[in-house]
């Protein structure tokens, strides 16, 4: 990420036309001194989303949304913080200020996607030019893949052989070890500087981050006989597979409009939905969907469908695709179910039917409150009492995922009306189900307390009491198994500052400043101080485990993301809680100036 001047940023706002950024993409009315109009981020009538151009700043009074022209477009277009001050600053004609003293992101990640790119070309070449290339021509005509779609996703060729791609890198030391980094040249075993390619006699498919760069790859055999059908590049510096989605970068690129994204099992799918014309389609990269996938997708679409094959690894699939979507539904959040035929897929149903009548099913998919009684009454003999029972014990479960509490009372509701019960008596039998749960400790010496301890990308936005409780347990938890992520000379006295401020860190700030006093501690030496007191000792040990496992790197960001998440709910606390007690607009536009002063200079420092 680069690292934008810290004074251009401040400045930027106050030299940008924030009633033009904004008119391009909602239509303004002029309203006195201010601007008006329907608000884009939630469902009115009646305009309650104002503009004040003295003060560079937007409100809505109807959901309470607010800030200047990068929070707007960061939203609007869902774009990262850079991104935004990029887009803005292009749109409104001025260059952008890089900090030439900040610390420069590594160098080598400069060469990694300078190498991913040459790399992706090479691919591209082997299609036209090898000797080989029949059989990946005569397969890609067989799956209707057409030139101009080949060309849209790059695809390339890996001839047959152990050494291509090594044999045109040998010359270079530096390149062959970058190879090996990024997971495309492998190591022989017992033998020294000695490889081969990972990526052999297989149609090649690059994969792109959000901004269009190669960041890994996937390869699809070409013969039956081969095994896996297919593989992709290995966790590197650049791709991690639980947080990238192949067809992001285009599904943005190519789609005019997304009203919703379709979330499918292979590059296939994507390929053949963008030849058929359908665009707003990624998928998961042989992985389940993860927080960290509905977090991207969740900035792209307000609708996201999961669309399965109809045998049963595709409906497991779903369900554990269901189960990670409860922590992450959010207002304005739809998530919905598309499960195919039996021997269907994506490609072959599109193909057999229509685009039209595969556009209606996207639109007919289920709910995912439907899909999740439908799922769970198909598991319990649900005409008896006992199967009654069972239908309100699993649901009980799944519901106490739910951080948004809206849609956690109306799921409450829909299931006692399945069940033919009154709203008390679920309730009831949800706070039972909350109570058995496993304690988790929330960072307070004196307090234990019960959320889940699923892998975390809790939504900012979304973040209630009791997620906050599991962020601070999360936080905890990858420094105890890392104390390097706190001892950065360069950033540990920012770090131990940002959670002193937050309520309730007294141990995770403790923690912090152990590991900033001694290097290369041990989890025994971290948490020997706490011996003498049991019960947080005891809860220590067990944030100990790391589950799920983490990379240093991978704990490293998710640390990060707790903190950042954290801060982000106690700022909407106080900031609800200022405008609140504003009583009429001159007021609320006053407070709204002071909240946009201290945003502006929050962002230039934690965000870049």
């Amino acid at each position: 990420m680069p690292f934008i001047d810290r004074d251009f940023i401040n400045d930027l706002p106050n030299r940008v036309d924030i009633v033009g950024l904004i008119n391009k993409r909602v239509s303004l009315k002029k309203a006195g001194k201010d601007y008006k109009a329907c608000c884009p981020f939630h469902e009115e009538k009646t305009p309650s989303f104002t503009v004040v151009p003295t003060k560079q700043i937007y409100h809505c009074f109807g959901c309470g949304e607010s800030g200047g022209v990068i929070d707007f477009i960061m939203k609007f277009d869902h774009l990262a913080f850079v991104e935004a001050i990029e887009t803005v600053a292009g749109e409104s004609g001025i260059s952008v200020i890089y900090d030439q003293t900040a610390k420069p992101v590594d160098s080598r990640f400069k060469r990694y996607n300078n190498l991913m790119a040459e790399l992706s070309s090479f691919y591209q070449n082997q299609l036209k030019q090898s000797p080989a290339k029949k059989k990946v021509v005569d397969y890609a005509k067989k799956r209707g893949i057409s030139g101009s779609i080949a060309k849209r996703f790059e695809l390339g060729f890996a001839a047959p052989g152990w050494s291509n791609l090594f044999d045109n890198y040998k010359s270079s030391e530096e390149s062959i070890q970058d190879l090996v980094v990024m997971g495309m040249l492998v190591s022989k075993k017992d033998k020294e500087n000695d490889y081969y390619d990972r990526f052999r006699d297989r149609l090649m498919f690059p994969i792109h981050n959000t901004k269009g760069n190669v960041i890994g790859f996937g390869g699809r055999v070409l013969s039956s006989k081969d095994n896996p059908k297919y593989l992709n590049s290995p966790e590197t510096p650049l791709f991690s597979k639980s947080k990238e989605l192949y067809g992001l970068y285009h599904c943005r690129k190519y789609s005019r409009r997304i009203d919703y994204i379709l979330v499918v099992e292979g590059y296939m799918d994507v390929i053949a939905l963008h030849q058929q014309g359908i665009t707003s389609v990624v998928a998961t990269l042989g992985t389940a969907t993860t927080p960290a996938h509905l977090q991207v997708l969740s900035r792209s679409a307000e609708t996201i469908v999961f669309c399965f094959d109809g045998d049963k690894a595709g409906r497991d699939a779903a369900w554990k695709a269901l189960k990670t979507s409860l922590p992450a539904i959010t207002a304005g959040l739809l998530i919905k179910f598309l499960i195919l035929p039996e021997g269907e897929d994506p490609d072959t149903l599109i193909k057999r039917e229509s685009v039209k009548s595969f556009t209606n099913r996207v639109k007919e998919s289920q709910t995912l409150s439907s899909f999740l009684f439908d799922h769970i009454k198909s598991e319990v003999p649900f005409e008896t009492i006992e199967g009654k029972t069972l239908f309100l014990e699993k649901t009980a479960a799944l519901i106490n995922l739910v951080t948004y509490p809206i849609y956690r009372q109306q799921l409450i509701e829909g299931v006692a009306e399945t069940i033919g019960q009154n709203i008390s008596h679920v309730e009831k039998a949800i706070e039972q189900n909350t109570l058995n749960e496993p304690p988790v400790f929330d960072g307070n010496p004196y307090e234990i307390d019960q959320p889940t301890n699923q892998p975390y990308r809790i939504d900012i936005k979304a973040t209630s009491s009791s997620s906050m409780k599991s962020l601070m347990s999360r936080m905890i938890s990858c420094v105890i198994n890392y104390p390097s992520l706190v001892n950065d000379p360069e950033s540990s006295s920012v770090i131990e500052e940002r959670a002193r401020r937050l309520p309730k860190s007294d141990v995770l700030v403790e923690l912090i400043r152990f590991s900033q006093v001694e290097v290369d501690l041990t989890k025994e030496a971290l948490l020997m101080p706490y011996k003498a007191k049991p019960r947080i000792y005891s809860r220590l040990e067990e944030l100990s485990v790391l589950e799920p496992f983490l990379s240093e790197y991978e704990a490293k960001e998710e640390f990060s993301y707790a903190l950042t998440a954290a801060e982000k709910y106690y700022e909407r606390k106080s900031t609800k809680a200022s405008i609140s007690s504003a009583k009429t607009y001159e007021e609320q536009k006053i407070v709204m100036e002071k909240i946009m002063k201290g945003k502006v200079n929050s962002n230039s420092k934690k965000k870049n």
